[in-house]
């Protein structure tokens, strides 16, 4: 894995993090952040397949 991959991982992480913390202060109520959520899990898993 070179350092680019490493790095969008990173962030792609760093996403997923972030809106996790705000979809728990919103009691899990947020529709559009767990769908937000859903697609950055997603994307993270199909960047990590790939790379």
């Amino acid at each position: 894995m070179h350092c680019d991959d490493k790095r969008i991982l990173f962030v792609l992480k760093q996403g997923i993090e972030e809106t996790w913390d705000l979809l728990k202060k919103s009691d899990f109520m947020d529709e559009s952040l767990m769908k937000k959520l859903n697609m950055e899990i997603q994307e993270y898993s199909e960047y990590k397949k790939s790379s």
